[in-house]
Parts: C-alpha cells; sequence; structure tokens
C-alpha cells in the first residue's frame, strides 16, 4: 500500500505501434516546415514555368557554374550541422541513461548497507521509503530542467514520481520553493545518509558509505554536462548564415530547374524534392540541439523515468528476499562427482518461474513469503503454548 500499483512492464511494439510512431515523426515541426519550404519551392517552379513564355530567366540567371558551387556549398552546411546534430544526440542519450543508472547505483548500494541494520526497523524502513523517492524526485526534476523551462505545459514531458506526497509538508515546500530544485534534492539526500550513519541506520564503514556518496556526485556532475546540451546555443551568426543559405537554395532551385523540365508538374515535383531534402536536414538539426525536449520526439525521458521507478520498487522488495546462496544441483541429487552442468539462459529462465518480468510478480512472490513467515511464526507460537501448558500440568 505504500508504493503506487506498478505499471504494466513494455512490451515489444507490433506493426500498429510502428505505424502509430512513423505518424507521429511526420507531424513534428522539422517535417512539416520542410514540407511547406517545399511546397514554396514546388509553386514557384510551376509559376515560372507558366509565365516564361519568351525565356527571360535565361537572361537574369547566372552561369549553372554558379548554381553548382552554391548547391556543394549549401550541402557542405548540411552535412556539417547534422554531423553535430547527430553528435549532440549521442551525447544526450548517454547522459539520459547514465544519469538514471548513477542515481540507482547509489540507491542500491544504500538499501543493502541496511541489510545489517541494527536499528529499529520502524527506523530503516523509513530510512529506504525516504531515499527512493527522494531519488525518484531528483531524476524526474534533473530531466525536466533539461527540457527547458521556456516551452509551455503541452510541450512539456510528464514524469511521474514514488508517491511524492508520503513526504512530509516541510520537505515538500522547500523542494517547490527553491530556485535549483535538483541541487536542494541532492542536498536532502546526503543530510539522510550522513543521519543514517549517525543513528545507526547504516551500521557500515564510512569508506563504503562514502562509495555512495560518491554514486550520487557523479549523477550530479552527468546532470550538469548534459545541460550544456539544453542551454548552450548555437551562434546567432551561424543561425543567420544558414537561413540565409536556406532561402536562397529555395529560391534558385526553382528558377534553373525549370529551364530544363518539360511541363508545370514536373516543374513543381523537382524543386519540391531538392529543396524538402535540404529543408528537412536543417529542421531535424535545430530539433536535435537539445533532444530531451518532447518536441524533437526522439529520446523517451518518461520513459527511463519509469523505468527508474520500477527499479526501485524492485530494491525494496527485494530487501526481504533472502542472501543467494550456493547449492549446487549435484550436491541435492547426492552424486558429487558429476561434472558441472551448463544450459542456455533460455532454458534456465524458461523452468523458473518465480520471478517473472515485471515486479508484480516479485511483489507477490515477497507477499506470500511473508505470510508463509507469518504463519509458521503463529503455529511455532501455539506449540510452544502448548508445550510450556504439559510442563505446568505435569
Amino acid at each position: 500500500g505504500i508504493f503506487r500499483e506498478a505499471m504494466t512492464a513494455d512490451h515489444a511494439a507490433g506493426w500498429k505501434d510502428e505505424v502509430k510512431r512513423t505518424v507521429k515523426q511526420l507531424t513534428t515541426t522539422a517535417f512539416l516546415s520542410a514540407v511547406f519550404l517545399a511546397t514554396c519551392a514546388g509553386a514557384l517552379g510551376s509559376f515560372l514555368y507558366v509565365i516564361d513564355g519568351q525565356n527571360f530567366l535565361q537572361q537574369w540567371i547566372p552561369d549553372q557554374v554558379v548554381f553548382n558551387v552554391m548547391v556543394m556549398f549549401a550541402s557542405l552546411v548540411a552535412a556539417f550541422r547534422t554531423a553535430h546534430a547527430l553528435e549532440n544526440f549521442v551525447d544526450a542519450a548517454c547522459y539520459l541513461h547514465s544519469l538514471s543508472a548513477s542515481w540507482f547505483d547509489a540507491a542500491s548500494s544504500l538499501i543493502a548497507f541496511c541489510k545489517l541494520s541494527e536499528a529499529p526497523e520502524e527506523k530503516v524502513n523509513n530510512f529506504i521509503q525516504t531515499l527512493v523517492r527522494l531519488i525518484s524526485i531528483m531524476n524526474a526534476l534533473s530531466l525536466d530542467s533539461l527540457q527547458g523551462a521556456t516551452l509551455g505545459q503541452s510541450a512539456l514531458h510528464e514524469f511521474e514520481v514514488l508517491d511524492v506526497h508520503d513526504l512530509d509538508e516541510h520537505t515538500q515546500d522547500i523542494i517547490l520553493g527553491s530556485e535549483h530544485k535538483v541541487e536542494a534534492v541532492f542536498q536532502m539526500t546526503q543530510q539522510l545518509v550522513v543521519d543514517g550513519v549517525h543513528n545507526g541506520v547504516l551500521n557500515i564503514a564510512p569508506a563504503l558509505v562514502a562509495i555512495s556518496l560518491q554514486d550520487l556526485a557523479a549523477a550530479l556532475m552527468t546532470y550538469h554536462e548534459a545541460k550544456k546540451l539544453a542551454e548552450v546555443k548555437m551562434p546567432v551568426s551561424y543561425q543567420f548564415i544558414t537561413l540565409l543559405i536556406q532561402m536562397t537554395i529555395t529560391t534558385m532551385v526553382p528558377c534553373f530547374i525549370v529551364m530544363y523540365v518539360q511541363g508545370a508538374l514536373s516543374g513543381f515535383l523537382y524543386p519540391f524534392g531538392g529543396t524538402f531534402l535540404l529543408g528537412f536536414l536543417n529542421a531535424v538539426a535545430e530539433s536535435l540541439h537539445n533532444p530531451y525536449r518532447k518536441s524533437s520526439r526522439t529520446l523517451d525521458s518518461e520513459g527511463v523515468q519509469r523505468q527508474l521507478n520500477h527499479q526501485l520498487e524492485t530494491l525494496v522488495l527485494q530487501l526481504h528476499v533472502g542472501t543467494p546462496e550456493y547449492r549446487p544441483q549435484q550436491v541435492l541429487e547426492g552424486n558429487q562427482n558429476s561434472s558441472a552442468k551448463r544450459s542456455t539462459f533460455a532454458n534456465w529462465t524458461g523452468s523458473r518461474t518465480l520471478y517473472g518480468s515485471n515486479s508484480g510478480e516479485v511483489k507477490q512472490e515477497v507477499v506470500r513469503r511473508r505470510s508463509l513467515v507469518a504463519v509458521g511464526e503463529e503455529d511455532q507460537e501455539q506449540t510452544q503454548a502448548a508445550q510450556s501448558g504439559e510442563q505446568e500440568s505435569a
């Protein structure tokens, strides 16, 4: 009841999902702007073909060498900007997954340290529940900050967090009122760890706790590394010259193509195709300047946040699962001299149905084990009471 219901695990997308994803890509600002620009070029080409009855274009259009040089220069600029955009995309994807991995690494170590805690169970549980909520909030605030604060609410990702309302009112007010929310929650998490060491919840060597604090610091550094992709913009002069080249190509391509076509339809299609390719490359590069934005439709930031929430839930559930033990099958069968058996991962997972692919099955197994333990304790208490009664009567 403490955690929200675990969401259904993402399944492999079928052809319908692929069609929906393709339709979404065709409705992006980059695609629509390229179509608009290419339509203008195509319409200009058709118009020039219809009115050019006296071939006045040949008197005003420069030599074809000039046109070839202009197209080559525009292609080089587009290639450079596309390469820069792809580099931004790769870096953004690395930062996105490295960020959540660092948060999870720190939470996993700290929760594992609680396994040997001698503090009261209430304090340990309060520490763990507070920790996973702060980690979930920290990752969500980081991703929300990376997508930019100047956009409208409809253009922003919406990130789920683990029961933030279970935190005390004072903590919620500090987070919401802070100007630098990520750093504020980061400091709260470090204070929580230090308090855990002081009150005995983290009954572990201080050097090991320091490693977890370093993992938290590494996640914060990754967040600030990713901010350069979200906040550092291309120089205005470079954006201006790119726009000027694109408009020049949009105007020159129809004027040159119309002298070699045989009809108004071809006068529309050829300028449309050439201008669309260049315009689409430029628009895609512009949208990839900050891949964390929802409008770019490239990185699944919401999916990464949901996955981290599932991982944190699993950490809490696994705290009540026994420590793994070495129990070779040969010993269980009474044959210690047999050679080790090998099998594929698929055969092993097919033969073991204890843990499924989602955290719901793990949760059900943990609840089942808790109920069995509770029943066993009740039976043991009843047996002890019966034995004491017999001894008293004797």
